[in-house]
């Protein structure tokens, strides 16, 4: 099996890139802070405290994630329920992140990613593939940007949906995810030494995948 593990902070276009790769490979592209977003908005509907581990392991067990591919294209069921457009509001990411750092949320998509992984060739992002969901795979690659064009991307998106934000309020939930992923005990945000590290302040889409399908080919 190809596994192409990718990581990176929030809006540093590993979604984008992830999704070109996939399809130049013919590979499948796990997006895996869908899953991560589905449980966070779980814990939203049903006034979870997505910072206690002790409220979220309760309704753990309730939580059903299944992911499908169509055309190509990954559909997102939370118990039974397509939320694609759901998980993508800036409410689903915030109480994403919060969940993310609990370990019984961690081992559960675990679970499902590297079952995944073990059965498909696909590229996964996210933000602990290289170190704990693939660790083992030759392709591992780290994106970047600073936290000002990251915001900027993010903000373009979320007007496009039509949520009424500032760039201020964005800039700040990027800095406050930015801290929360790269200080939480389990799954925690880093570069390791042999992921190939990327910033992509100053390339675009098609430029930041030309250069990993060229690391990629540089590799096999």
């Amino acid at each position: 099996m190809i596994n192409i593990a990718i990581d990176g902070p929030s809006g540093a276009g590993k979604g984008v890139v992830s999704d070109k790769l996939a399809k130049l490979l013919n590979l499948y592209h796990l997006d895996t802070g869908a899953i991560y977003r589905a449980i966070g908005l779980y814990c939203y509907d049903n006034g979870i405290n997505g910072f206690s581990e002790e409220e979220v392991l309760k309704v753990l067990d309730k939580i059903n994630i299944k992911i499908e591919f169509v055309n190509n294209v990954q559909y997102t069921y939370l118990n039974d329920e397509c939320v694609n457009h759901r998980i993508r509001s800036s409410i689903a990411s915030d109480y994403s992140s919060r969940s993310s750092a609990l370990k019984c949320v961690r081992d559960k998509v675990r679970e499902l990613q590297q079952d995944f992984a073990k059965n498909n060739n696909v590229v996964m992002e996210g933000r602990d593939i290289t170190t704990e969901i693939l660790p083992h795979t030759k392709y591992k690659f780290y994106l970047d940007a600073s936290p000002e064009v990251r915001a900027n991307r993010r903000l373009q998106d979320l007007l496009e949906k039509g949520e009424n934000v500032t760039f201020e309020q964005v800039l700040n939930d990027i800095n406050e995810r930015d801290y929360r992923d790269t200080h939480r005990e389990f799954g925690k945000l880093q570069l390791t030494k042999d992921a190939f590290y990327i910033n992509t302040d100053n390339y675009n889409i098609d430029e930041v995948v030309a250069i990993i399908y060229s690391k990629i080919n540089e590799r096999v």
